[in-house]
């Protein structure tokens, strides 16, 4: 990418018309909204004091909602599996 003049890499003629700075604190909020960051830990290192604010910034695809899903009805799976296998129909987690 060619450099303006002591400014920002030239985005247009990278072919990103709508990259800036601020798209950066997007991605970086989304990212970590991916990595299972909870909401109000995304908010207070993004300066938020209100989660609403915070939402704003995040941006996850259905892709991204779909494989939480799955990864949680597998591990809802897992746990039906092991009431209904074990002795009494208690687990030692549901035990304790």
């Amino acid at each position: 990418m060619d450099l303006v003049e002591g400014g920002p890499p030239d985005r247009l003629a990278a072919g990103v018309p709508r990259f800036s700075t601020h798209t950066t604190r997007h991605l970086c909020l989304t990212d970590f909204a991916r990595m299972g960051w909870e909401l109000l830990a995304i908010a207070t290192f993004a300066g938020h004091r209100n989660t609403d604010s915070t939402l704003q910034y995040i941006h996850l695809s259905g892709r991204d909602l779909a494989d939480k899903l799955a990864r949680g009805m597998e591990h809802i799976h897992a746990w039906r599996i092991q009431e209904l296998t074990s002795p009494n129909g208690t687990s030692p987690e549901v035990a304790r």
